[in-house]
């Protein structure tokens, strides 16, 4: 795409073809005037991205770099943007017509501001990702999203200033393939005095298909990644979060029947699991560390 661009949409993608192709289609129709550009980080695909990104024109643009984990990809997708406004999606997202425009609305152009979207599961009848979504919609109301208070937004529905963002460093690629890249990028900014706000209007679809299999692996890696988060904080002389009290945990195991009735009652049990999940994801990391740091 020639020309100035306003806003970046960063977007990593890694062996989702086809969910890539749906996501584009969603991006490039966004109902907005101002002038923007797509950045696609092919993360080593088996099969390369570039065909699939052709389909939409010069307005997509697509790198490609070994398999290095979200945090690096999305580093590389901002190092390639010429927007002055970044907004994060993922592959698996789509973002509805009016995502984009919301969210730099609600941005204001203050640069010490993250904007935080909202997320719709679109996929009501996968009961995995209907639990997946009600974890992060317990979260979000645990920890106050729409008051201003969240620690950290997750980088499916995000938007923020270039500038900004590499002011902070990015993302922490040392984080690799774990999750909690955005946790920590959310605390940083949160640390640097910078505020966190919700915009209700800015959301995305998220079409996160996935089997029991997937879905324990999925939450165990939150808790890799959340095991890794504490030793990154130590390094840097950051408080750790807070243990949650007990009620945290019996609240979010009733959250989604307190929300829906008895129907959600299955995604009780997801839910519970999903803390089991994390739990030995890790206790996983710090036996791994263990054994690193003994020579075992």
């Amino acid at each position: 795409m020639s020309g100035p661009v306003e806003t970046s949409v960063i977007i990593p993608s890694y062996n989702r073809p086809q969910q890539l192709a749906a996501c584009l289609e969603a991006v490039v129709a966004q109902q907005d005037e101002r002038p923007f550009e797509v950045v696609v980080v092919d993360d080593g695909s088996r099969v390369p991205l570039f065909d699939v990104c052709a389909r939409f024109g010069d307005r997509v643009r697509v790198v490609r770099q070994e398999n290095a984990g979200p945090a690096a990809a999305r580093n590389r997708a901002v190092k390639e943007a010429r927007g002055v406004f970044l907004a994060f999606t993922d592959d698996d997202c789509r973002p509805r017509p009016g995502w984009l425009s919301a969210l730099r609305m609600a941005h204001t152009g203050q640069p010490n501001r993250i904007v935080g979207g909202v997320i719709v599961n679109g996929r009501p009848r996968d009961p995995y990702a209907t639990a997946s979504q009600d974890l992060a919609d317990y979260l979000y109301d645990y920890y106050g999203a729409a008051d201003g208070t969240a620690p950290f937004f997750t980088t499916n529905n995000m938007g923020c200033t270039r500038t900004a963002f590499l002011d902070l460093g990015g993302f922490d690629e040392s984080f690799g393939r774990n999750g909690a890249e955005d946790r920590d990028f959310g605390m940083r900014w949160r640390e640097a005095g910078r505020e966190l706000i919700l915009s209700p209007e800015a959301i995305v679809d998220h079409h996160h298909e996935m089997t029991l299999r997937e879905f324990f692996r999925q939450h165990a890696n939150y808790g890799r990644g959340a095991f890794h988060l504490h030793g990154v904080m130590r390094a840097r002389g950051s408080s750790l979060p807070k243990v949650e009290p007990l009620r945290f945990y019996l609240e979010l195991v009733a959250w989604p029947v307190r929300r829906n009735g008895v129907r959600r009652l299955p995604s009780t049990v997801l839910m519970g699991l999903t803390q089991v999940a994390m739990v030995a994801g890790y206790t996983q990391a710090r036996f791994r560390a263990r054994r690193m740091a003994t020579g075992l």
